[in-house]
């Protein structure tokens, strides 16, 4: 068995195999991943260059094509691939901001954690559920955001921004968000409906995410 980071006596075979089945997986697997390797049969010889290898993730079930001497190998065996996911360590509620203190890892293999889950706790730290996070479960993508600063049906202000012409208005939202998400708005004085992003607390700007330094009616 071989399992990365590797032990010094890991053997070559075993070692360049792990290493290449990690590069082949590509950028969606986490840095930290471990592969726990096991070959069908023996093999003690050199490794010259691995020519191809794959991994059927249901099975775990590798096939891999070296060169050794010069000559052709064809080897086989089982690879468990396992990488740590960040997990609530308490239910954490919508509207609250998650903290560093409220995530622990676990270690699962590949095909348990899969790309519909968030997979590093930096991705976690300083957004909002949008739904309840129960501790212990692997947190979907999609279901955390920036904190929610623009309620749904309560006032902001709304700024309009043409070129050095700064405008503020009253405004009604008509979706709630957080800083960066696109939300409608209604203008109170007109009536108009329109959609700005959020810049701040209770502000909405509809020409982009900057944040002016002073508005004047």
């Amino acid at each position: 068995m071989l399992a990365l980071p590797l032990p010094a006596a890991a053997g070559p075979v075993e070692t360049r195999l792990a290493e290449e089945l990690l590069a082949s997986l590509g950028p969606s697997v986490p840095p930290d991943a471990q592969v726990a390797l096991t070959l069908g049969r023996p093999f003690d010889g050199p490794v010259d260059a691995v020519r191809d290898i794959g991994l059927d993730p249901r099975t775990g079930i590798f096939q891999a094509r070296i060169l050794s001497n010069g000559h052709p190998v064809e080897l086989s065996g089982r690879a468990d691939v396992e990488v740590t996911m960040p997990v609530p360590v308490r239910r954490i509620r919508p509207g609250e901001v998650i903290e560093a203190s409220d995530l622990t890892t676990v270690r699962l293999s590949l095909d348990r954690a899969g790309a519909g889950f968030i997979a590093t706790a930096d991705a976690l730290v300083g957004q909002s559920p949008r739904r309840q996070l129960s501790a212990g479960r692997l947190v979907q993508v999609g279901s955390v955001g920036a904190p929610i600063v623009v309620q749904r049906n309560r006032p902001v202000t709304l700024v309009y921004e043409d070129g050095a012409l700064l405008l503020a208005a009253r405004g009604r939202a008509l979706q709630e968000g957080g800083v960066g998400d696109s939300v409608r708005v209604m203008n109170i004085a007109s009536s108009t409906v329109v959609t700005g992003t959020v810049t701040g607390a209770e502000t909405v700007s509809v020409s982009g995410p900057r944040v002016p330094q002073a508005a004047r009616p």
